[in-house]
């Protein structure tokens, strides 16, 4: 009886968790509707970097690039929230995400949110000037 129950608890926790991820891919994909995405595409970026990366064991090499390329996301933010663009900073964080979602190690959904990523990140980069703030 006490193991059905411990059992029963897993599964519970479980079910839980995977529900909590795929409430989270649901949520980003909302978040991505219409243009509203391009005023904090840097901080949408980061979000999804922290969610990515938060449930895996990433070598310390690994980790210090993720943690400059969050980084180098938000001084991007900054700027585009005061009206500036920094293309060689974007260009490096472009090349950190590429290399992430080239990482197999992570689960396909996962590189596929880093390809997305990668996508947005250049879609901004190339049309920056003709989007509004």
């Amino acid at each position: 009886m006490k193991r059905n129950i411990t059992a029963g608890l897993i599964l519970a926790a479980f079910v839980t968790l995977s529900g909590g991820a795929q409430d989270w891919y649901h949520d980003r994909d909302a978040r991505y509707q219409g243009d509203q995405w391009r005023a904090q595409v840097f901080t949408q970026v980061r979000s999804d970097l922290d969610h990515v990366w938060s449930a895996r064991g990433a070598s310390e090499k690994e980790n210090m690039r993720l943690d400059r390329t969050k980084q180098e996301l938000t001084e991007l933010q900054a700027k585009l929230d005061n009206g500036r663009f920094d293309n060689g900073t974007l260009n490096d964080v472009i090349d950190s995400i590429r290399k992430s979602a080239n990482d197999e190690r992570l689960a396909p959904r996962d590189r596929a949110v880093l390809s997305d990523d990668l996508s947005r990140l250049k879609d901004y980069q190339d049309n920056h000037n003709h989007w509004k703030h």
